[in-house]
């Protein structure tokens, strides 16, 4: 924030005393100040014509007078008021617009004290406000990637959101120390929602400051205004706290355990299943025939009184063609009926230079659930044209109680469901926090 290091606050009961309070005559205009906490102030900018006035000169000497054409600027919360933010009763004592240079973006700074805790700042850009305070460790600055780099603080880091230079526009109140005409200062802001890290370099010093993000309703409350007094809000702050980040570190935490639970149930259902071969045998069938080619295999037996059953057709020899089946499983004593129809399709070849392929010479049917008993299938088959018309030989082979993984993918798949759409919402707002930032983690090289 503008200004130097923090001074001490000076020895003054909570409500001070009217009779501490400094009256001064502006040496510009001849204006009447009261200067309300002459032992900590060094600035004090006069009402009517807007000289800045060093206190501390026994001439009262103008530091600076702001020309005719600047725009007076008024504040939102006007001087003098007291409100109460994080506990403690706080007095707005001065008011300061500034803007950067490259973007001329403008923001506000409002100069808070309480003579048990000194000073801290309120500010507010785009409707969004912010509690500051300056400090005195300097966090440790992580240089290794300039378009990345972060400040580390008590174990948090915090990533560069924002450096530029920024000019001192307008002030009123008093402040704790010289304002300079058209001051200006090198500024840096790391993030880490809902804090920021902020350092402002002038050719003295180097000055940190630690802000933390308040609604704005909060501030409303404190200073005992209307909500629609106060700028409405605009886009998404620097280090504003977004809605579905902790969200998404909750889900995603049980997202975590439930796959890891559904896993070990998958990996012990595998382990476990028998994958028996109860049918194998190898049919032949003529290529490109005019006519359905049809087929009864011999009875097999179903051991199990209930499990899953894999039908698997095997046709070597399909090449850049296809062979298509239906038919049906059929129980030998009860007539219950399971059809089914699969094509085995395989195409390869060349194409600029590079080599191509498609689909399978292997085509599966998985039922989940088939009782015990003796069973046998019901074939209908055909294919599409090969090199000749030889005959060729598909084979046709059943296993009892094999692995399946479809469930385990579409359980999978239905739980992520809200998983995917909070991450994809919480990524969505950091996409929007990063967008007015010269360092977004999300911008491509090309940017």
């Amino acid at each position: 924030m503008a200004g130097n290091e923090e001074v001490p606050p000076p020895a003054l009961s909570a409500q001070q005393p009217s009779g501490s309070v400094k009256t001064l005559s502006c040496t510009h205009c001849g204006a009447a100040i009261s200067v309300k906490y002459p032992g900590s102030t060094m600035t004090v900018v006069c009402n009517s014509c807007h000289s800045v006035i060093d206190v501390t000169d026994e001439n009262y000497r103008i530091l600076y007078q702001f020309s005719k054409s600047t725009q007076v600027c008024k504040p939102r919360i006007q001087l003098g008021t007291r409100g109460k933010l994080k506990g403690e009763q706080w007095e707005v004592t001065g008011y300061i617009v500034r803007q950067d240079r490259a973007s001329c973006v403008t923001w506000d700074e409002y100069l808070l004290f309480n003579p048990y805790h000194g000073y801290r700042w309120l500010t507010e850009n785009n409707g969004h406000w912010n509690f500051v305070k300056t400090i005195k460790e300097n966090p440790a600055i992580d240089c290794a990637w300039s378009s990345r780099r972060h400040a580390e603080l008590d174990g948090k880091k915090y990533k560069l959101f924002y450096d530029g230079t920024a000019i001192m526009l307008f002030v009123l109140g008093e402040f704790y120390w010289r304002i300079e005409a058209e001051q200006k200062v090198e500024m840096e802001d790391y993030i880490c929602p809902p804090e920021m890290l902020s350092s402002e370099r002038d050719d003295k010093e180097v000055v940190w400051s630690l802000s933390e993000y308040i609604a704005s309703n909060e501030v409303a409350e404190a200073f005992k205004l209307r909500t629609d007094e106060l700028p409405q809000q605009q886009g998404i702050a620097a280090n504003q706290l977004s809605p579905w980040s902790a969200r998404w570190e909750k889900i995603s935490r049980l997202w975590i355990v439930f796959f890891a639970l559904l896993t070990a149930i998958e990996i012990g259902f595998c382990v476990t299943a028998a994958n028996k071969s109860v049918f194998k045998e190898g049919y032949p069938y003529i290529p490109n025939s005019k006519s359905t080619q049809t087929l009864t295999t011999s009875v097999f037996n179903l051991e199990k009184s209930s499990a899953n059953l894999s039908v698997k057709f095997d046709v070597p020899d399909v090449s850049n063609s296809w062979f298509y089946s239906s038919g049906e499983l059929v129980n030998n004593k009860t007539g219950e009926v399971y059809p089914f129809e699969r094509t085995v399709e395989y195409y390869f070849g060349v194409d600029g230079g590079e080599s191509w392929s498609e689909g399978s010479t292997v085509n599966q049917i998985l039922f989940s659930s088939v009782p015990g008993g003796d069973y046998y299938l019901n074939l209908d088959f055909e294919s599409g044209s090969f090199k000749d018309l030889a005959s060729r030989t598909f084979f046709v082979m059943v296993r009892r109680d094999v692995p399946d993984y479809a469930n385990y993918f579409w359980c999978l798949f239905f739980v992520s469901i809200i998983p995917v759409f909070t991450w994809i919402r919480s990524r969505s707002y950091e996409v929007q926090r990063w967008s007015d930032s010269d360092y977004s983690p999300y911008a491509s090289s090309g940017d």
